[in-house]
């Protein structure tokens, strides 16, 4: 009785030994293959990243020029950190002409604007406002709110875009409506 057994057993360890001698090596292939090719195309996407920096930097060099210019001809330069304003009132004031000021400048229309009360004892002031802009007049405002005097901090952003028409064909570059939240600081001790 144990021939059969013993029979059945070599038919199928020849066939079971091919699978796993010439299967493995098979599966660590198509293993290795597929990461070779993930690599690829993350070393793609770095790339065109790369690409995309490039292309972002000349503005960035160009309006750091515009700037450096601007402050060099004796144009608004104030040396604090801080809003002018005395009371949480004015200050929101204040931060809301430098805001409609900067919007202006980076070629964008103003839709509406609203002051926050805060719970931190009046030290900052939050205004959230509404507007339309191009991509580049949004980087060109962002770059001024967040590197120009007085401190101004983006808190949040919500950007969407805008079609001018249904159907007739992509434009390039939509026009944004952006809602943004900007806080500015006074000084602590102030009233």
């Amino acid at each position: 009785m144990s021939r059969p057994s013993s029979e059945t057993a070599r038919r199928w360890l020849g066939p079971a030994a091919l699978a796993v001698f010439v299967g493995l090596p098979l599966l660590l292939a198509a293993g290795t293959v597929s990461q070779v090719l993930a690599w690829q195309e993350a070393a793609a996407a770095t790339e065109e990243a790369r690409a995309r920096i490039a292309g972002i930097e000349p503005r960035i060099r160009r309006l750091a020029a515009e700037r450096s210019a601007r402050n060099a001809e004796g144009a608004e330069a104030p040396s604090s950190v801080y809003l002018d304003a005395a009371a949480p009132g004015l200050a929101r004031a204040e931060l809301q002409r430098r805001l409609s000021a900067l919007i202006d400048r980076a070629g964008g229309r103003l839709i509406e604007t609203r002051g926050e009360d805060e719970a931190d004892d009046g030290r900052s002031v939050l205004l959230r406002a509404s507007l339309d802009i191009d991509h580049d007049g949004l980087f060109a405002l962002l770059a001024a709110v967040e590197a120009g005097m007085p401190l101004l901090t983006v808190e949040a952003i919500t950007i969407r875009t805008q079609q001018a028409g249904r159907g007739v064909g992509e434009e390039p570059h939509p026009g944004l409506r952006v809602a943004l939240a900007v806080r500015g600081h006074r000084r602590e001790g102030r009233s």
